[in-house]
C-alpha cells in the first residue's frame, strides 16, 4: 500500500514538474505571434494615417519614386498596381487626355502668335 502511494506521488510530482515546462515553452511563441499581430496591426494603422493625410500621401508617392528609380520593373509594378483600380485608371486617362489638350491648345496658340 506504501509502495503504491509513493508511486502516485511520484507520478504526480513528475506531472507537476513537467506541466509547467510545457507551458513555458509554449508562451514564448504565443508571444512571438501577439507580437507580429501586433506590429501588423501597427502597420495596417499608419497605412491608413497616411493614406488619410494628402501630405502624407504625397510624402509616401515621393518616397516610392525615389526608391524606385532606375529599376524599371519595380516602377512598372507601382504603375500597374494604381492602373488595375478601374477609377484610378478612368481618372489617370482624363488627366492625361486633358493635359494633351491644353498642350494642342498651347500649341495651337503659339503658332497662330507666330504667324501674326
Amino acid at each position: 500500500m506504501i509502495k503504491n502511494n509513493l508511486f502516485i506521488v511520484f507520478v504526480l510530482g513528475i506531472l507537476f514538474a513537467i506541466v509547467p515546462d510545457i507551458n513555458a515553452q509554449e508562451k514564448p511563441m504565443e508571444k512571438k505571434e501577439s507580437k507580429m499581430m501586433m506590429q501588423d496591426e501597427n502597420m495596417q494603422n499608419c497605412m491608413d494615417k497616411i493614406a488619410a493625410d494628402s501630405t502624407m500621401r504625397m510624402q509616401m508617392m515621393n518616397k516610392m519614386m525615389d526608391y524606385c528609380k532606375g529599376d524599371k520593373y519595380s516602377m512598372m509594378q507601382m504603375c500597374k498596381t494604381m492602373m488595375n483600380k478601374p477609377e484610378m485608371h478612368e481618372m489617370m486617362m482624363k488627366m492625361m487626355k486633358d493635359k494633351e489638350m491644353m498642350k494642342n491648345k498651347m500649341m495651337d496658340d503659339s503658332t497662330k502668335t507666330m504667324k501674326k
